[in-house]
C-alpha cells in the first residue's frame, strides 16, 4: 500500500511494481476490487496537489487508441490466455523503453518532440491492453508521456486524471463482479493510513527530482515492469 500512495505522488509507474504482489496474495480478480477505493484515495492526493497542471490535450486524444485497446484485448482473451497476453504487453513495453532510451540518446532527442498520431494511438493501443488485461496501465502512461516530452508536473497532472476518471469508471464494474463491498471496504480502512504515508512521503521526494532523474527513473521502473510480465505474464 505504501508503494501505491508514493506512485500517486511522486513516481507513478512504481504502483505497477506493487501490483503483483498484492495480485498473488488476494487473486487478480479479488485484489482488483480490494485495491479499487485506495486506489481513488491516493489519486485524491495527486489531484490535490497536480490537478492544474494537467494537459487535457493529450489526454483527451487518448481515448481513441485506450478503446482500442480493449477491444483488441477482449479479441486475444478468445485466443490466448492471460499469461501469453501479459507476455506480450511486456514485450512491446521493452521494446517501447528502448527505443525511447535510443531516441533520447540522438542528437535531436534534446528538443522538444511535438506529439504525432502514430505514436498517440500506438500509446493509447497500449495503455487500453495494459490496464485490461495486466493492470499495468501506468507503465503505458508512463511511456506515453515521457515520449510526449512533458515537464514532471504535467506529467503528474495529466497522470492522476487520466488514472482518477478511469477508476472511477471501474468502480460500478467491480461492484458488479462482487468484488468491492461492505467488507473489503471495512479491511480499506486498516491499511489506507500506510497508502496516507506513501503519498505524503511522495510529495517531498518528488521535489527534489529534477526532469532528467524522474524521466531516468520512470523508463528504469518500466523496463522492470515489462520484464515482470515477460516472466510471470
Amino acid at each position: 500500500m505504501f508503494l501505491y500512495g508514493f506512485s500517486k505522488t511522486a513516481m507513478p509507474v512504481a504502483g505497477v511494481l506493487a501490483g503483483p504482489v498484492l495480485a498473488a496474495a488476494l487473486g487478480a480478480p479479488t485484489a482488483s476490487g480490494f485495491i479499487m477505493p485506495l486506489l481513488i484515495l491516493g489519486d485524491l492526493f495527486a489531484l490535490a496537489r497536480y490537478r492544474q497542471h494537467a494537459n487535457w490535450p493529450l489526454i483527451l486524444r487518448l481515448v481513441p487508441g485506450v478503446l482500442i485497446g480493449f477491444a483488441i484485448t477482449a479479441l486475444l482473451f478468445r485466443f490466448v490466455d492471460t499469461a501469453t497476453l501479459g507476455r506480450i504487453i511486456g514485450v512491446l513495453i521493452l521494446v517501447s523503453v528502448a527505443l525511447e532510451v535510443w531516441r533520447r540518446r540522438t542528437p535531436r532527442a534534446e528538443g522538444d518532440t511535438p506529439p504525432n498520431r502514430l505514436s498517440i494511438g500506438f500509446f493509447g493501443t497500449l495503455a487500453g491492453m495494459t490496464s485490461m488485461a495486466a493492470n499495468a496501465g501506468g507503465t503505458a502512461m508512463t511511456l506515453y508521456l515521457v515520449n510526449m516530452r512533458v515537464s514532471m508536473l504535467a506529467f503528474m497532472g495529466t497522470f492522476a486524471w487520466f488514472f482518477f476518471v478511469l477508476n472511477a469508471i471501474k468502480v460500478p464494474i467491480v461492484v458488479g463482479l462482487g468484488f468491492l463491498n461492505a467488507e473489503t471496504l471495512v479491511a480499506n480502512l486498516w491499511f489506507a493510513p500506510v497508502l496516507v504515508g506513501g503519498a505524503l512521503l511522495g510529495y517531498g521526494v518528488f521535489r527534489r527530482m529534477n526532469d532528467r532523474v524522474f524521466t531516468a527513473i520512470a523508463l528504469t521502473l518500466s523496463a522492470v515492469a515489462s520484464v515482470w510480465l515477460i516472466i510471470h505474464g
